[in-house]
């Protein structure tokens, strides 16, 4: 957001495949219309601009996923999370009066 407030947006240079930040005289100061990659939107500069790529983002987000609903799996097999209490709407009963 601040990137495009200041006519700014990120590119990547073709050469060594670094990324940098520059004016952007294509595009008019309003539009949205331009590429602004996830660490723009998190406010990373300098080093962990460049490591934290929109790929490792979402890689890394996709792994978290993917550990949880095996965790999740692994539990319901071991019978370390009883199915029963994930419907305890059905499993209390009303009180009486």
């Amino acid at each position: 957001m601040t990137l495009r407030h200041k006519n700014e947006a990120p590119f990547r240079c073709r050469s060594c495949d670094l990324r940098f930040i520059a004016k952007n005289e294509a595009v008019a100061p309003d539009s949205t219309d331009h590429y602004v990659p996830f660490a723009g939107y998190l406010g990373l500069a300098g080093w962990s601009r460049r490591v934290f790529t929109d790929q490792m983002i979402l890689g890394s987000l996709l792994v978290a996923t993917l550990l949880v609903l095996v965790l999740v799996v692994v539990a319901l097999a071991f019978g370390w999370i009883d199915p029963a209490l994930l419907h305890l709407d059905e499993a209390i009963p009303p009180p009486n009066g």
